[in-house]
């Protein structure tokens, strides 16, 4: 008997965050031997092709083929789009010469990997769409935000379904005009790394990083505009007036990282550090998480903190609202309710803290979203 087929379209060039968990995704695909899968890349996406040829040396008896899709996103893709009569009659052949039960997109966003939504009609099975981060681009800070909002305006309404990563976006999907089905998938981390860890005193000194401080980290991408660490700075500096004791921690890197040094650089009590392939020895050396994004999705730097019973204190934004309390969340760039959830954090409740983590360990292991995300795809055969 044939399995049936997948065929999964991610013709995005970039390699970012909703990549790392599609590849977690398919890695749980091909090893549960229920399908047989084909997956289209962009040709300069080299991350995401050497993530997937891993799975598929991993997998050798597995039926998972590689190829490069004929359509490519960019920015605007959703007018660029009109423009791809080739690279559609490309995908479309395709599309015939594999026959697929399901497709698949991979979509950071609604105007990624776009293109085969003018298929619409004329495909020979459902098309569903993997969509973590279902923002407009207006709300994201993109530069011609809404004038990208409105030339994506008609895409929520094309796939017959979306997988997302909280009900909080998935509410939002609605909002924004989906019609399809909708369904959750919760973000799963690697626990492994955080099996064995330093006590607080050893992780402190491998960082060097004052023993007996109550110290606040930010951990993840430098970038003012999505995460925010010049908020946190500023969080920091006002509350450090009555709390004088405390020291913050930036590990990271990204676009801002220079300009983070030059702001920080007056502060003793502030320490940046550079990115780290293996972070997760810092979780064990702060006391708190800072998160002032101005979006998010589910961030993983949140589950991994909360794994190792660190609250976190974030703004009041996508799937932060449907994990942390609300007192440990504040509006975006509101100083005043920033200070009010550290100091709600500074004396979390400890039995909540525990519930929380519990959560992590016993529901949203790597292998858990591995089940989730094959067992959503299933229900559609």
């Amino acid at each position: 008997m044939s399995l049936p087929r997948l065929l999964v379209i991610d013709d995005n060039p970039d390699f970012g965050g909703h990549q790392v968990m599609a590849a977690y995704a398919m890695e749980g695909i091909v090893a549960s031997e229920q399908w047989e899968v084909l997956s289209l890349l962009h040709p300069d996406n080299h991350k995401n092709r050497e993530r997937l040829e891993s799975i598929q040396s991993k997998y050798q008896n597995a039926l998972f083929d590689i190829a490069l899709a004929h359509t490519r996103s960019r920015k605007f893709q959703a007018l660029r789009r009109y423009a791809e009569g080739a690279a559609l009659r490309g995908l479309a052949q395709q599309i015939s010469s594999f026959k697929p039960d399901l497709i698949l997109v991979i979509q950071g966003n609604i105007e990624q990997c776009c293109s085969i939504f003018r298929l619409q009609g004329k495909l020979p099975c459902p098309l569903l769409s993997y969509i973590p981060v279902p923002h407009r681009h207006a709300e994201m800070g993109a530069k011609l935000g809404h004038l990208r909002d409105w030339s994506c305006r008609s895409l929520y309404s094309v796939p017959d379904g979306f997988i997302t990563i909280s009900k909080t976006l998935g509410d939002m999907l609605v909002a924004y005009g989906a019609q399809g089905r909708i369904q959750i998938v919760e973000n799963g981390i690697p626990l492994e790394p955080f099996l064995n860890l330093p006590t607080k005193s050893e992780a402190r000194r491998q960082f060097e990083l004052p023993i007996d401080a109550f110290i606040w980290g930010q951990i993840g991408r430098i970038e003012f505009k999505q995460k925010g660490q010049d908020c946190a700075l500023d969080l920091f500096l006002k509350r450090k007036q009555e709390h004088v004791d405390e020291h913050l921690v930036f590990l990271g890197s990204g676009p801002d990282e220079s300009a983070l040094r030059e702001l920080t650089a007056p502060y003793p009590n502030v320490h940046c550090l550079p990115w780290t392939n293996e972070p997760a020895s810092l979780y064990a050396a702060i006391d708190a998480l800072l998160m002032p994004s101005r979006y998010e999705g589910v961030p993983l730097a949140m589950l991994e903190a909360l794994a190792n019973f660190v609250p976190v204190v974030a703004t009041d934004r996508d799937g932060m609202c449907d994990w942390l309390p609300a007192a440990w969340r504040f509006a975006y760039r509101d100083l005043a309710g920033g200070i009010n959830a550290m100091q709600a954090v500074r004396h979390a409740d400890e039995i909540e803290l525990e519930s929380l983590k519990a959560r992590i360990w016993q529901r949203h292991s790597v292998a858990d979203f591995q089940q989730n995300f094959n067992q959503a795809l299933l229900e559609w055969l």
